[in-house]
């Protein structure tokens, strides 16, 4: 059984429109996988796991790179790590704060990268990723437009390039709270750009 991993950075909960564009989203992932005979499992790090993660601070950090020196990875602080390069499909959702995500989304993503066990690099100093997944979607919605200070999207693709993530795709639904916004609309495109995105992935899938 393949494994979707989705991490659930909207602080708000049940309350949190971003989380309710990565409901959708995933539901529709799993309906259309289960139509080519595909059975996936979903593995949710929640915002409270990521909200008890702490910044690496000077001791961890001594401790990784011990621990790396001898390519032991049994610590839990590879844990994260692990996660992401088991995962076969990754969806995050971040809302947009601060022309990113939340800070606990980016302790996440730090513990994730790891020499070693999301890349490796060659004798030539060349990373080479080694996650499994081939796409990573990424959800978002804000408050205002987003435009061209799409910082949060910008990291995740960087990191992608990283890890081997071959493809990222990005929803939103943005100018939520303008005066005057249609929000339910707003929202319904969002899910429509969804709805395309999953008939991409499922057309290559027949290819």
């Amino acid at each position: 059984m393949k494994k979707l991993l989705f991490v659930n950075s909207c602080v708000r909960g049940e309350a949190s429109r971003t989380q309710e564009l990565c409901r959708f989203y995933i539901d529709g992932f799993i309906k259309s996988q289960k139509e080519h005979g595909l059975e996936w499992e979903t593995e949710e790090v929640t915002a409270a796991i990521m909200g008890s993660l702490k910044p690496l601070d000077r001791a961890e950090l001594e401790l990784r790179e011990k621990l790396l020196s001898k390519g032991d990875f049994s610590h839990g602080m590879f844990n994260q790590a692990k996660q992401i390069i088991e995962a076969d499909h990754i969806v995050i959702g971040a809302p947009y704060w601060d022309l990113q995500f939340p800070a606990i989304l980016k302790t996440y993503l730090e513990r994730c990268s790891v020499t070693g066990l999301t890349f490796v690099y060659d004798e030539n100093g060349v990373p080479h990723g080694k996650c499994r997944a081939h796409w990573l979607t990424y959800i978002t919605t804000s408050g205002g437009p987003i435009d061209d200070m799409n910082f949060g999207y910008d990291y995740i693709c960087g990191l992608c390039g990283l890890f081997g993530i071959d493809e990222t795709h990005f929803v939103s639904a943005e100018s939520l709270d303008i005066v005057g916004s249609n929000v339910p609309e707003i929202m319904e495109e969002a899910k429509v750009k969804i709805t395309e995105i999953l008939k991409q992935m499922e057309g290559r899938q027949s290819e």
